[in-house]
């Protein structure tokens, strides 16, 4: 009784945050706009609080574990409780152009005009990590630990050793591995914030991923992720500063290839970001021979979802992090911080070299207007 009033108190308590911020953010874009479409976007957001308690409180009950989160772990609701408070600077939400549809009925047809709405949404929540005991999120360490245990004992004796150790550490051979070498696991998750499904929802486009689905799992990608000669004949393996996070030669945290668990980066916090780079890219762009479950292709005709992720760039994405920094803002990684006096993640160490993000995305979209799409334009470029 007790832990479902919890999670029913939680769920209430992040639905009045969610909509404040919704409404904070939107609001000042439709000063302009119609009053039935301000209506409508009012009307959803009231009718938001009827919603997301419910998809809040069941994420939590289904984990079967506390609200309360330890110092160095993350539970489902927190996760979107830090999401939601970053929307006014991750979400920028716009009107950028007109979507035409034809409307028949008895009567004839007749061309209807609606807005066609670009913004930024949580897509995927990224987790990096030296061992399963330190997974920062504490409801996919329990089913990790539990769906894991009888792989593991099929393993090689060497691969459960790699297992059990702490790969975050450097390397301490210096004749077989350079002291900053690191290793960590990785895992790209759908995001458990879901599609919002009420009639203001219109103006917010759907998401290509499913709330709580795993994408990718370095953990079942254990082969490649532990070889990085794996992805040896990749052509972006033969250009020098190609898929470099940064600004190769001026600056670099690390190369995206070859996409494995190993890098070699001094701070703890830039290695971990190469490597959520890297599962991104692996979960969002694919790869041969690579085990991961694709993102699900929109057959709307009405939504331009993102096609693809590229490094240091925030036009395909943008990372907001969640653990250890509870940040409320959205970058992409690869910032130059030579010439400035603190070090990026100077302040992000963890204890336990754990991290998480949510990987934030660009959409395009526009309300359904009648029976046939006949195309649109874009005023505005977006983003």
């Amino acid at each position: 009784m007790y832990h479902q009033h919890s999670t029913q108190h939680i769920g209430q308590h992040l639905t009045k945050h969610l909509i404040l911020k919704l409404t904070q953010t939107l609001i000042h874009k439709l000063p302009k706009f119609n009053r039935l479409l301000t209506f409508s976007l009012l009307l959803g957001l009231i009718t938001l609080a009827s919603i997301l308690p419910t998809q809040t409180a069941y994420a939590a009950t289904t984990s079967n574990s506390s609200t309360t989160s330890t110092k160095s772990e993350l539970t489902t609701p927190k996760i979107i409780k830090q999401t939601t408070e970053a929307l006014p600077n991750c979400l920028n939400w716009k009107l950028i152009g007109e979507c035409f549809w034809l409307k028949c009925n008895l009567f004839g047809c007749k061309i209807v005009v609606t807005p066609k709405i670009g913004h930024y949404r949580p897509d995927l929540v990224v987790s990096v990590y030296p061992t399963i005991n330190s997974h920062p999120w504490k409801e996919v360490k329990k089913l990790t630990k539990q769906s894991f245990k009888p792989i593991k004992k099929l393993l090689p004796k060497h691969l459960r050793n790699a297992l059990s150790s702490q790969g975050t550490d450097p390397a301490t051979n210096p004749t077989t591995y350079s002291r900053n070498t690191r290793f960590f696991e990785a895992d790209v998750i759908g995001h458990p914030l879901q599609n919002l499904s009420f009639k203001g929802a219109d103006f917010f486009c759907e998401s290509t991923t499913r709330p709580l689905k795993f994408h990718y799992s370095s953990l079942l990608d254990i082969i490649a992720w532990r070889n990085p000669e794996f992805e040896v004949w990749n052509i972006n393996l033969f250009s020098p500063g190609k898929r470099e996070i940064g600004n190769f030669p001026t600056f670099t945290w690390g190369s995206v290839y070859p996409r494995s668990g190993w890098v070699n980066q001094p701070s703890p916090p830039k290695a971990a970001a190469v490597i959520a780079q890297r599962a991104s890219d692996i979960a969002i762009n694919g790869g041969k021979s690579r085990v991961r479950k694709k993102l699900t292709n929109t057959t709307r005709s009405n939504q331009w979802p993102p096609l693809s992720l590229q490094e240091a760039n925030g036009a395909t994405g943008k990372f907001q992090m969640l653990h250890p920094v509870k940040s409320k803002s959205c970058e992409a990684f690869g910032t130059n911080d030579l010439t400035t006096l603190a070090d990026w993640g100077g302040d992000k160490t963890d204890v336990k070299n754990s991290y998480m993000w949510t990987l934030w995305r660009p959409y395009k979209c526009c309300p359904r207007g009648g029976q046939t799409f006949l195309g649109s334009d874009d005023v505005k470029g977006y983003p």
